[in-house]
């Protein structure tokens, strides 16, 4: 059976999804698909995600043609929502539209989630014969990819040592074996020989400095050996040359934090902002992360930088009381307290009796208030009210003694602070 016949056959047993944001580039993909005799009744097309999802739950989608961006997210988030829907599918099929030899470089790094990739702009010959030859390899696939699928059968069901020698055998079959180096990889992790494991996944990265699958491997070994500043440096790469997503954002951002690269979250915080969908665990994480990058700035004399990621913090949290309350306290410790005035503003007038605005409005008037007497006022106020706060109890008691409150008065206090802040009161 030739290539075409193969390519009909598999047609008549699968739908098509066509994604694409630009409406013309969208049309002339779906043009070029019915012109190869695929019946418009299976040809599906949309330019965003979450349309396309839609299709992949109520669809015999079997092949997916999508652009690199799309709206709502990338190509490859949708290749993974229709791979979580069918498994143990060995024919799905998934075609990348790239505009760029980086895009297609990424494309290519991505070996497995992706089976092909198309360079904009294309002529319909060379988009026709990519279509047929991508499926003919999915449905006859190279002796090297049989091993593999051999090899992780294997795998699976629970033959390690034949697996391993499947692989092996596997490196062989092709001049840039990666795949099965990361496979070799997570074999020796399941059996805990993480040195070597390490070892594979850079091999497979001499063969292909991107390759998506052997960096994921490296990274989560680097976890599991709480070897933080080297999982940070992988998954900055993989941030770097692959679309973002929520889940991978999130966990950039966490570890840039844990591991004091504060100079990278503004980059990411532009990332963040241009996704669709933003789930909480992520706006908590970029909240935290700008928040804590604004500190550091301030603390290096870099005012303007700071400022902009506190903004960015507010922002990013939909001015969330508890971030605004951080923000208010750290600006007010650096002595910016007309920028901390500001932010009382944000706060919604519904929140104007919660905690967390009580306080920052108390920093801030603590600041300006020149007579201790009045301050121990309103700290009083809040502490009667049970809002016993660290900044605003220390503040508190500074003021008592600033106004010449006896030790008998302002021990109880401290005493309470220590007790309700150990750490911190130390």
């Amino acid at each position: 059976m030739d290539k075409k016949e193969v390519f009909k056959q598999y047609m008549s047993e699968n739908e098509i999804l066509i994604v694409d944001k630009n409406p013309v580039s969208r049309n002339r993909l779906l043009k070029t698909v019915y012109d190869l005799g695929v019946s418009s009744s299976l040809i599906h097309s949309t330019g965003k995600l979450s349309e396309a999802e839609d299709f992949i739950k109520n669809k015999n989608i079997g092949i997916v043609l999508s652009d690199y961006f799309i709206a709502g997210g990338s190509g490859f988030d949708l290749f993974n929502k229709l791979r979580e829907k069918n498994p143990n599918s060995k024919k799905l099929c998934f075609i990348l539209v790239t505009s760029n030899i980086s895009q297609a470089a990424v494309a290519k790094a991505a070996e497995e989630d992706v089976d092909s990739f198309i360079i904009k702009p294309y002529t319909i010959q060379s988009l026709q014969e990519s279509l047929i030859t991508t499926i003919y390899q999915k449905i006859k696939p190279s002796p090297y990819l049989v091993k593999i699928e051999e090899g992780k059968e294997l795998m699976l069901s629970g033959n390690v040592d034949q697996a391993m020698d499947v692989f092996k055998e596997a490196t062989g079959l092709n001049a840039k074996p990666a795949l099965a180096h990361y496979y070799i990889g997570q074999i020796e992790t399941l059996i805990k020989n993480l040195e070597q494991a390490e070892n594979s996944y850079a091999e497979g990265l001499n063969f292909n400095s991107i390759h998506y699958k052997c960096m994921v491997g490296l990274f989560e070994l680097f976890m599991r050996k709480e070897r933080y500043n080297d999982a940070y440096k992988i998954v900055k790469k993989i941030s770097k040359f692959f679309p973002a997503n929520p889940d991978r954002l999130a966990q950039v951002v966490r570890l840039a934090v844990m591991t004091n690269n504060f100079e990278d979250i503004p980059n990411y915080y532009e990332l963040f902002l241009a996704l669709d969908e933003r789930a909480p665990k992520l706006v908590n994480y970029i909240g935290s992360g700008m928040f804590v990058a604004g500190k550091y700035f301030l603390m290096n004399q870099r005012r303007e930088d700071g400022l902009k990621c506190f903004e960015g913090a507010a922002v990013s949290t939909a001015g969330n009381g508890k971030f605004l309350r951080g923000i208010v306290e750290s600006l007010v410790d650096f002595d910016l307290v007309d920028e901390a005035e500001k932010y009382l503003n944000r706060f919604i007038s519904g929140e104007r009796e919660t905690p967390d605005y009580l306080v920052a409005d108390f920093l801030v008037n603590s600041k300006r208030q020149q007579d201790p007497n009045y301050v121990v006022k309103l700290g009083l106020d809040l502490y009667n009210r049970q809002i016993k706060e660290f900044s605003s109890m220390k503040k508190l008691i500074s003021a008592m003694e600033e106004s010449g409150y006896g030790q008998d008065k302002v021990l109880p206090f401290k005493s309470e602070l220590s007790q309700l802040y150990p750490d911190k009161a130390a």
